[in-house]
């Protein structure tokens, strides 16, 4: 009822592009938008949902509030509601986005262990869904105080929360994600949605009461990640005591008592912060000393042959350096060696980026992995060609594990704005790619090749060595932050010759000399010995001084391991490699003047089956094949 009698109750505005609705009682504030009401009416008219929530539940769900220590009324002011699936009693909660119903939640009470069926299920997607947190048309902030949410893991959490008299609470829409997730793009994927990004772009702190367990772990280590670890903290729970729900309510099967208001308001007021590189205490990092109480300094991930692996693996937040003078085979063994990692890990699904602005176009550097990969021709109408059915898988093999990042100055992400024409190869370029691969993709790690191809910004006032010192620690930081492994590929300087053939580099020898090898976890230098003396019986009298050298094409590849930072991913030394042109520019191990076979591609890959739509059988991942290419 309005005070002036001639005030209208409702304002509608039918506006083609402005469709919107509006309460006009003061205490009221009902309003929305018509065309996002008109574009989830399926969601409406499948969620099961009664035109009227009713001001009480069944005493079935009653009882199931009390058992879990909810105020009922906050849940149906939440317009949580109830129905019935054949006899069992479905409790329902409903998504907004304004006054419009964009997903349901749904919770069988009834559900055990072992039953037919989901405890939880959301609306089905073929309805027009649409996923975000659980409450967010809930969110006031006053202008007077920090703008601060608390995000549950379940939706009985956030109710938990609110029912403790915290407001400003939402819930993650599907859950944590499994522990053995090799992707994260379509479980986040919700952070990019616009409405979303408008809601949480004005939140100053994000406080994370999710499950303290490994998936509860791994949902808010992302998402701090997603948002910035700088306005995140956390929840820790009492020992024992999994979610706030047991904090709050207790837990009788696991003999925990219930904390009520006390222990709620504790955790509160105990919060932790992400770690960040230079503040790091023992408990901001429980999970990894846990790991490292039950496994010991491991290694990282090799290419499955001993005597390379124990000079050198590679791990997430390190950095390798790789050197060596032009023409001796550097981004040729650097593919190898990401090629043999991709294939050899089996724990999980390695992904690469890989900026390569040497080896353009793309196109050649992808034809090139997959003559890596399969050991024959990428061109049709040689003996050794690849068939068009290993191509196919080939590059889908590629397109899955390997991304290449090749901008130039017509095709390039602006980044909102923090990119031009002019800066499409800096380090605050590429980095803003990595990002995205991370966060899309969830790559293993990077490849700079090389160095001196990045468009570096290097200030007046400082050397040449501080600059790339300072460089190397963003990319340090940046690995550390994001959990990526980098490869970094830089040319020496002028190298002097030792006889016929030119002297072996290290790392000392790349421009900003100490800074490369203070800095990198992992250096490593490739040479080859290629010039050779023409035998004195071979010359003739008008032999001139280039007469009497010539190139061994078929010379060895030194790989020496100059710097190994941590003791447990390998030991400096050397090794020689044979690099076979005929097999895509493999690698094998030269051990005793013997060649020690690196695994070979698999021979069902010759000839895939005709089946497409079997991944195992396309992609050749029989038992008899277990030890060739993955597809």
């Amino acid at each position: 009822r309005q005070k002036h009698k001639n005030a209208p109750c409702l304002t509608v505005n039918d506006e083609p592009g402005n469709r919107w609705w509006h309460c006009n009682h003061p205490t009221c504030g009902w309003s929305g938008n018509l065309d996002l009401h008109d574009k989830f009416v399926r969601v409406q008219e499948n969620s099961k949902m009664p035109k009227q929530i009713p001001s009480i539940y069944s005493q079935e769900v009653m009882e199931y509030w009390k058992k879990r220590g909810i105020d009922y009324r906050i849940a149906i002011k939440e317009r949580v509601f109830e129905y019935m699936l054949g006899r069992k009693p479905i409790i329902g909660f409903p998504t907004y986005i304004n006054n419009t119903l964009v997903n349901v939640m749904y919770l069988n009470i009834r559900w055990q262990p072992g039953d037919d069926g989901p405890k939880f299920w959301q609306l089905s997607k073929e309805h027009g869904t649409k996923i975000i947190p659980w409450g967010m048309q809930s969110l006031e902030f006053n202008d007077d105080e920090l703008k601060q949410i608390i995000w549950t893991e379940g939706h009985v959490d956030r109710l938990t929360w609110m029912t403790a008299g915290y407001k400003n609470v939402i819930s993650e829409p599907q859950g944590a994600p499994s522990v053995s997730a090799k992707d994260f793009r379509d479980k986040f994927a919700y952070t990019e949605d616009v409405y979303f990004k408008s809601v949480i772009a004005d939140v100053e702190l994000i406080i994370f009461s999710t499950d303290g367990d490994d998936p509860g772990r791994a949902l808010r280590n992302n998402l701090s990640v997603i948002f910035g670890k700088e306005r995140c903290k956390y929840i820790n729970y009492p020992v024992g005591y999994k979610d706030i729900n047991e904090v709050w309510k207790g837990d009788t099967k696991k003999n925990l008592p219930a904390l009520g208001q006390e222990g709620v308001d504790e955790c509160y007021q105990n919060l932790s912060s992400f770690p960040l590189k230079g503040i790091v205490r023992p408990q901001d990092v429980r999970d990894e000393l846990e790991i490292l109480a039950n496994d010991g300094f491991t290694p990282g991930y090799g290419v499955g042959i001993p005597d390379i692996d124990e000079r050198f693996t590679v791990k997430r937040k390190l950095v390798m350096g790789v050197t060596g003078i032009p023409s001796m085979g550097k981004s040729t063994w650097v593919r190898w060696l990401t090629t043999e990692i991709t294939r050899t890990v089996k724990t999980e699904q390695i992904k690469w980026a890989f900026f390569s602005p040497e080896n353009r176009p793309p196109s050649r550097e992808q034809a090139k992995m997959a003559e890596l990969l399969t050991h024959q021709s990428f061109k049709r109408g040689y003996k050794n060609s690849m068939t068009e059915d290993l191509r196919a898988s080939t590059m889908r093999y590629i397109q899955e594990h390997f991304f290449f990042i090749s901008p130039n100055k017509l095709n390039f992400e602006t980044w909102s704005g923090k990119v031009n024409a002019d800066r499409v190869n800096t380090i605050e370029s590429l980095l803003q790619y990595l990002i995205y691969l991370k966060k899309t993709e969830n790559i293993f790690g990077f490849v700079i090749d090389a160095w001196n191809k990045i468009d570096h910004e290097q200030p007046k006032h400082l050397t040449e060595t501080a600059f790339i010192s300072k460089q190397l620690d963003y990319i340090i930081n940046f690995c550390d932050v994001y959990d990526l492994f980098c490869i970094i590929i830089a040319h020496p300087t002028k190298i002097e010759k030792i006889g016929i053939n030119f002297r072996i580099p290290s790392l000392y020898d790349i421009k900003g000399s100490s800074a490369w090898f203070e800095k990198l976890d992992i250096g490593i230098a490739i040479h080859r010995y290629i010039y050779v003396k023409v035998p004195s019986n071979q010359l003739t009298d008008d032999s001139t001084e280039d007469d009497k050298v010539e190139i061994d094409n078929s010379a060895p590849t030194v790989v020496r391991v100059e710097k190994i930072k941590f003791e447990e991913i390998g030991s400096p030394g050397k090794f020689k490699m044979r690099m076979d042109i005929s097999k895509g520019r493999s690698f094998q191990l030269i051990s005793n003047d013997k060649k020690t076979p690196t695994p070979q591609p698999i021979k069902g890959a010759l000839n895939p089956p005709k089946n497409k739509n079997n991944d195992d059988e396309v992609f050749g991942n029989n038992k008899d094949d277990s030890d060739g290419l993955p597809f």
